[in-house]
């Protein structure tokens, strides 16, 4: 009898235990986690204020050198870039031995000529405009040095050397006097010529042989012998043309063998080139239109270089109201979509492969100081389109989580205007009220196109290339695009909060 009541309580709490595991258990962490510290979750919508603003000067330091002017054919914005550039100064001999050079009846040097070669392969606009270009030489007691930030409206104008070489020429894009299948490739450099007097070349070659210690280093010859060129756009419009480099090209002749062969003659040239090792800024000026300030309109506008970009306001106070004050904001995702142009088929710019948004207050360190995005106080979105080939694509440049910021914006503002934990929702506010008005750009940001470096490396495991972003460099190439935003509709931010039930 009681091996048969075991039996029974056996297959009882068998079937039992059967009966359990069929049933649903997506409540059963919960059942058993005390109440206090359940976490619930939230999401919530508000909308971003966004307007235009004018960019203003941004620092110059780059290799992406621009000159021309152009005016977009959309906006109206008329931009007109030149450049300054050092040369570099290789660390071989330049020249061959003074006894071996070519000399006038008074022993001076003689150059054959000079030239300075402008090579290029992006442009911007009408390939066949007639440009001009006046060459200026900068004095050496003025040039730049890697000490300084320069920026974008600086006036080249003051570094001039008084009585120095100045020479214009007349250019257009694609070389008209080369066949057009070669300017046409773009695996072969397209360049034009700026002719430069004989008697600076002279004085650059005598300069060699009096001085040579000038000649050390880059540093040297641009503090001693020449401080650079100011390519200056000086008519024309139409077209913008990216330097690839610059190219300074002194022409002489040397005798190769003096003692046994003196009638022997070789014509020669040695070429200084502008690289990253020596400094170019960048001047650019822009005439824009001031209805493009207009914000009353759902869109903003990101134009480069140095034109316009887009300023938002980033809502904290809606963001903490309605309970949500002390909540843990896990994301906040701000996706800011494009709209097309209204003119396209006579579009001039394309769309920034990159926005980079940061505080408004860290603008102008961020690129002078060539930070990279920290995901903290700025952040670096990709310009993204979805759609297929008969589904009209959209494009935005999502920033997928800005919470961070926008944490650090509450906390800021908390302890900046003294509220403490146990002030009532009245009193938070008037201390908040107290501290923006000293305090007014706190939870604004610019959000700015930007161009990517990446370094590559490979992989010691695999063996395969790695892309690593290495710096973020402001665009400074003719990019516009417009943003659906504006003042009045704004652009959504999604955010997630979460919270311990107290």
């Amino acid at each position: 009898m009681k091996a048969y009541l075991s039996l029974c309580a056996l297959l009882f709490g068998a079937a039992a235990l059967t009966t359990a595991c069929n049933e649903d258990t997506t409540s059963l962490g919960a059942d058993i986690m005390p109440e206090a510290d359940k976490v619930f979750t939230e999401q919530l919508t508000v909308k971003v204020p966004t307007q235009t603003v004018k960019t203003g000067a941004i620092a110059a330091r780059t290799n992406n050198s621009y000159l021309g002017s152009v005016i977009d054919p959309i906006t109206n914005i008329r931009t007109t870039n030149g450049f300054v550039s050092q040369f570099f100064i290789p660390e071989v001999t330049l020249f061959p031995a003074r006894e071996k050079m070519m000399t006038d009846q008074s022993g001076n040097i003689v150059a054959d000529s000079c030239s300075m070669t402008f090579w290029h392969v992006n442009y911007f606009g009408d390939s066949l405009a007639t440009m001009k270009v006046t060459a200026q030489e900068i004095d050496t007691e003025k040039t730049p040095n890697g000490n300084t930030t320069y920026y974008t409206n600086l006036n080249p104008e003051e570094w001039l050397k008084q009585g120095g070489e100045q020479q214009t020429a007349s250019y257009s894009i694609f070389d008209q006097t080369q066949p057009k299948a070669q300017v046409e490739n773009k695996a072969n450099y397209r360049y034009f010529n700026i002719r430069l007097s004989k008697e600076f070349a002279q004085r650059i070659l005598n300069a060699y042989y009096e001085h040579p210690e000038y000649f050390k280093d880059s540093y040297a010859f641009a503090h001693h012998v020449l401080g650079g060129f100011y390519l200056k756009h000086a008519g024309g419009l139409g077209a913008m043309v990216q330097a690839d480099h610059l190219a300074l090209n002194l022409f002489y002749r040397f005798r190769p063998d003096v003692a046994n062969r003196p009638d022997s003659i070789i014509s020669d040239v040695q070429v200084l080139t502008s690289t990253e090792e020596v400094i170019q800024t960048s001047r650019i000026e822009n005439e824009i239109p001031s209805s493009l300030l207009d914000n009353t309109k759902d869109f903003t506008y990101v134009k480069s270089p140095t034109a316009l970009h887009t300023e938002a306001v980033l809502p904290i106070d809606d963001i903490v109201a309605n309970g949500h004050y002390s909540d843990s904001i896990n994301s906040a995702r701000l996706y800011l979509r494009t709209i097309a142009e209204e003119n396209t088929t006579q579009k001039l710019q394309e769309a920034p492969p990159y926005l980079v948004m940061m505080r408004v207050a860290d603008f102008e360190t961020f690129f002078e100081k060539n930070q990279l995005p920290n995901g903290r106080t700025s952040f670096y979105a990709a310009l993204d389109s979805k759609g297929s080939s008969k589904q009209k694509a959209t494009h935005s440049y999502p920033f997928t989580n800005i919470a961070p910021l926008l944490t650090i914006m509450r906390n800021e503002r908390d302890a900046g205007a003294g509220v403490q934990a146990t002030d009532s929702e009245s009193t938070r506010k008037a201390k908040w009220a107290a501290w923006e008005q000293k305090n007014p750009n706190w939870n604004r940001v610019a959000i700015v196109p930007a161009t990517p470096v990446y370094v590559t490396t490979t992989d010691p495991l695999t063996g395969k290339p790695i892309k690593t972003l290495a710096r973020l460099n402001y665009a400074f190439g003719l990019y516009g695009v417009r943003l659906a935003g504006g003042q009045t509709n704004g652009v959504d931010l999604s955010v997630i909060y979460s919270r311990f039930n107290n």
